[in-house]
């Protein structure tokens, strides 16, 4: 276990004493954006890259933002080639004329060890006379210029501005860096390509860039919303370009999409009340591909996205437009929302009759009827919700299913020994290194492994643990997790009466009981030949094998003729049917009982798909390839019975 290796802090001179880290006073001209009644207010700076440098920061390099609440996340992952190549094509190449547009920029309130806070504190006379009476001797005292300058107004704790003119229109802003983090969220790659070019080229120092602040104070307190969550919408409106947003961060910052609302309440870590399903170190917060990296993550942010896309919405999403314009896909979403969550109720009393889900679906359908000359019904129809709205049923998703997901993730075998390994090498202990590298950007995480060889051979030891209990487990891919919650959804949680998180969690609890003793049935060891739910597990028959169909047991079940795993909706289905079917037979378990596949049918005919593609099977009938599936398919459903009776 490895502990931060920390500097001494200099003893301060009166403890008592407020610290105070101001910015430079930057030059300003105020502007506005939006209707009057939302009237946003600009300051427009002009200002020189090496003041950009140090007063301004790209997310990743915050202080303390690896401790961050998910739920903060207000940019991208930095792509440093991408920088490094604005640096290099175009700012460092003389045969272009040089144009970034304007940065854009928030301040951001931050209290104890640089966690952002709900809401920008008001400063009050004694603290406003006190952080500006600092501002003056600064920055103000003994320089002429000022003389003739307008009294100094604090827009909030820690934010001050310093007008030229009675409107405020022009004039400079200062903030106190200790209280107050400014971030840019939009032009981080030019930030960067700058910060790169100044370290080649000294010169750059002196390029001026135009940045604008957007001033959140009065906007957050007028919405009371908090800044982050501003800042985040902020983000995500400006970033609805022809350049994609990382379909990784879009699904933690949508405050919009229910499906990806549902997948911030499963990692989100600001509630100690309410902890996170999976620890944000066990966590592939990258997932190239739509998959986890299953050598150091229990999960992703896209795979927990998938499972409840499959598991919760029976693969309905509302989530782009053309999504909401498909009648029979609205209907089909709208459904799974109404026997999860039913929360029309709650949308009604909070906000109106009319916002509710039922009542925005009429207006949709309504709306349809009034506008039918188009052939084209799909054109016609467009279901839409308030943002509120979706507020609520996140709101409610959280109360009724985060325990029972953490329940599955925390005491389901075997996702369970993840946690023992996690332990032993204090990933989730605060304070050690290994915990800091793992709650790091992709960036920051090289930059560590290069600097420390320390952490660099201690990851690696922990990594090589970690992908012997998963490389060779089915429940470790995308496809067996999907699986899992479909079969629990589907044949466990379903059945509850009262809907109540009590519930759900005590038929999680049922289903994890059950589940955990027919893996161990299953799986006595990890070894490849007792490892029942390994991809390559063999029914180690006698009988002619046809290239692996037989002697590979999932070969034709959830694996295709190349074995490799099926990810299709129907392979999850079939294997979501045998979970149930294990645990339903070891229930019932008796004599005169053979374990039966539900989904025999679409098994066999897997199997016959597969028998057809063989070289020396094309020349069978239809019936003569029917029944050699029915009979491969039988030994694999006697070979499980054998297992579970053991």
């Amino acid at each position: 276990m490895l502990k931060d290796k920390k500097k001494k802090d200099k003893p301060s001179k009166n403890e008592n004493e407020k610290s105070y880290d101001f910015s430079k006073a930057h030059e300003y001209f105020r502007s506005s954006f939006g209707l009057l009644h939302e009237n946003i207010d600009l300051h427009v700076l002009n200002i020189k890259v090496s003041d950009l440098l140090e007063d301004f920061k790209i997310f990743e390099d915050l202080n303390n933002v690896q401790n961050w609440p998910i739920s903060t996340l207000i940019q991208r992952e930095l792509d440093h080639k991408r920088a490094s190549m604005i640096c290099k094509d175009y700012l460092l190449n003389d045969n272009n004329s040089k144009y970034f547009p304007p940065l854009i920029a928030v301040l951001i309130p931050t209290g104890d060890n640089y966690i952002p806070l709900d809401s920008f504190p008001k400063a009050s006379k004694n603290e406003d006379n006190e952080e500006l009476n600092k501002l003056k001797v600064k920055y103000i005292k003994g320089v002429d210029s000022y003389k003739d300058y307008e009294e100094p107004v604090a827009l909030s704790s820690g934010i001050s501005i310093i007008p030229f003119f009675k409107d405020c229109s022009h004039g400079d802003i200062v903030w106190d860096k200790n209280t107050v983090s400014a971030v840019i969220i939009d032009g981080q790659h030019r930030y960067k390509a700058l910060e790169k070019a100044k370290n080649e080229d000294k010169s750059f120092s002196n390029c001026k860039v135009t940045v604008t602040l957007v001033d959140l104070t009065k906007i957050c307190e007028k919405k009371q919303c908090k800044p982050t969550d501003l800042a985040r919408d902020l983000f995500v409106t400006i970033n609805n370009t022809p350049i994609e947003v990382d379909e990784t961060r879009l699904v933690l910052m949508d405050d919009k999409d229910v499906l990806s609302t549902f997948t911030q309440v499963l990692i989100d870590d600001c509630d100690d009340k309410h902890p996170s399903a999976i620890p944000p170190e066990l966590i592939d917060w990258e997932c190239e591909g739509g998959k986890h990296n299953n050598a150091n993550s229990l999960s992703g942010v896209l795979v927990l996205r998938q499972i409840i896309l499959t598991a919760f919405f029976d693969n309905s999403k509302i989530s782009v437009v053309e999504d909401r314009m498909k009648v029979k896909n609205v209907i089909k979403w709208k459904n799974k929302i109404d026997l999860w969550l039913s929360p029309d109720k709650e949308i009604a009393e909070q906000l109106s009759e009319k916002e509710t889900i039922s009542c925005k679906y009429k207006q949709a359908e309504e709306k349809a009827r009034n506008n039918n000359d188009d052939d084209d019904e799909d054109s016609l129809f467009l279901f839409s919700y308030n943002i509120s709205v979706s507020k609520i049923i996140k709101d409610k998703f959280k109360k009724l299913f985060l325990p029972t997901f953490k329940e599955v993730f925390l005491k389901l075998a075997p996702f369970d020994s993840i946690f023992s390994i996690a332990n032993d090498y204090g990933v989730l202990e605060k304070g050690t290194l290994i915990n800091s590298y793992y709650r790091s950007f992709k960036g920051k995480r090289s930059e560590m492994k290069k600097n420390d060889p320390e952490i660099k051979e201690c990851i690696k030891k922990y990594e090589s643990q970690f992908s012997k209990l998963t490389e060779q487990s089915i429940f470790f891919t995308v496809m067996g997790q999907k699986s899992i919650f479909k079969a629990l959804f589907d044949g466990f949680l379903s059945d509850a009466e009262n809907k109540t998180a009590d519930d759900y969690k005590e038929k999680a609890s049922y289903f994890i009981k059950n589940f955990n003793q027919a893996y161990n049935t299953l799986c006595p060891s990890n070894n490849a030949d007792e490892y029942f739910f390994s991809a390559k597990y063999k029914t180690k028959t006698n009988k002619q094998d046809f290239k692996g169909i037989l002697h590979l047991f999932w070969k034709g079940i959830i694996l295709k003729d190349n074995e490799e795993i099926d990810y299709s909706q129907q392979a999850i289905s079939i294997f979501s049917e045998i979970i149930q079917d294990i645990i339903f037979f070891l229930e019932k378990e008796n004599d005169a009982t053979e374990f039966k596949f539900k989904s025999y049918d679409k098994i066999v005919i897997k199997h016959e798909k597969i028998i057809k593609k063989l070289d020396y099977e094309k020349e069978k009938t239809d019936e003569e390839r029917n029944d050699l599936a029915k009979k491969y398919v039988n030994i694999k459903q006697k070979k499980l019975n054998e297992l579970l009776r053991k």
